[in-house]
């Protein structure tokens, strides 16, 4: 009998193009609510009134509460067991890690080498329509659209990005989602690999970090920002998250990532990683609010990213979210305004460049 062949990554790398799903939605294990938006709200130290009031957020023209942009994707998945599905933890093994619903309703296997490790890198997603409390949300399509074989300080392995769908309860696309990953196998201990330097890693001693106080709210969210008073140039207020091992916890339980490398530093170690760190609803959540604080209610946010995790945002060490505006324009009558935003470790930039474009109202004459 013929041995079967291992799959490579020149085996997915040639499937570039090709949509995994059979087209079908597959729809979240439960609707967005009151209290998941809440706690997301809570790592991140959100006040932002359209995540939290019913009635300011129809005084803004909205139908309820929004959920937060960057909260979407958390609504997507499958979770972890439903009524009728086996046992998610059949061993007692300390760190042994269930798969989710969604990582087993593949209908297509897709064609790569094994790997044990893996974590999130990139994200682009539009967003076509709000989302409210009670909509219920499904993800349908998983297209590759690139393959980009890495050797990587932590590993061997394949950048990976697929695009899909997110559409609610009415089959209305709400966003556009491109998500991306690095899947590798972890270099053995002592390896050095002879890699060229990293964009976004820093020398090994900063001269200078500025750390801006941690704040729960900065802002006044009556004081409206307008088109005609943002200039090319213009700077976000910076906001600083400090990350320790409750919150990375508390985070986990807001955007429903357990992958154990956010919340044990032998697993993250054994991946090569320093030490837990912050998981990429995380990231983007820091962002949502640094930039919701630009754009204010009567803003729209119309598309975040291509964005790329660089260096790990890791426990113990702050991370700072920065921005300036980078283009404004007018078409269509909307007012858009396009920030170029990163976030700063005492390491260097570790998430970005990347844009987010959003609109503002006009000033009233």
């Amino acid at each position: 009998m013929t041995a079967k062949r291992e799959s490579t990554w020149d085996d997915l790398e040639s499937m570039v193009g090709e949509d995994f799903s059979d087209g079908k939605i597959r729809w979240a294990t439960e609707p967005v609510e009151w209290t998941s938006i809440r706690r997301y709200c809570e790592a991140i130290e959100s006040d932002f009134p359209l995540f939290h009031s019913d009635a300011m957020a129809r005084g803004h023209g909205y139908k309820g509460i929004t959920c937060p942009a960057s909260h979407v994707q958390n609504h997507i998945g499958g979770g972890l067991w439903r009524p009728g599905d086996p046992t998610r933890w059949p061993v007692s093994e300390r760190n042994y890690l269930a798969t989710s619903v969604s990582q087993e309703n593949n209908e297509r296997p897709v064609p790569m080498p094994d790997t044990t490790a893996g974590f999130a890198t990139d994200r682009e997603v539009e967003y076509l329509k709000p989302v409210y409390l009670g909509d219920h949300l499904g993800s349908r399509g998983k297209k590759l659209i690139s393959v980009a074989v890495r050797e990587t300080s932590v590993g061997f392995g394949a950048f990976t990005v697929y695009e899909s769908e997110w559409v609610n309860q009415n089959s209305e696309v709400v966003a556009l989602s491109r998500s991306g990953g690095y899947r590798y196998n972890p270099h053995p201990a002592g390896y050095v690999p002879n890699l060229p330097p990293n964009p976004g890693k820093a020398s090994e001693k900063r001269n200078s970090f500025d750390v801006p106080e941690a704040k729960a709210s900065y802002m006044d969210w009556d004081n409206q920002r307008y088109y005609e008073d943002v200039e090319i140039g213009d700077t976000i207020t910076p906001v600083t998250f400090h990350i320790t091992v409750q919150r990375l916890v508390y985070e986990a339980g807001g955007n429903r990532d357990f992958n154990a490398i956010h919340h044990n530093d032998d697993i993250a170690r054994a991946g090569g990683a320093p030490a837990m760190y912050a998981n990429n609803g995380f990231i983007q959540g820091m962002w949502e609010r640094a930039y919701r604080e630009f754009f204010g209610m009567d803003g729209w946010i119309q598309k975040v990213g291509p964005l790329r995790m660089r260096i790990f945002n890791v426990v113990g060490e702050p991370t700072v979210v920065r921005g300036k505006v980078s283009r404004k324009w007018q078409e269509e009558g909307n007012n858009f305004v396009e920030l170029e935003m990163w976030s700063e470790t005492p390491k260097g930039t570790s998430v970005g460049p990347g844009p987010v474009v959003g609109t503002l109202p006009s000033k009233p004459s």
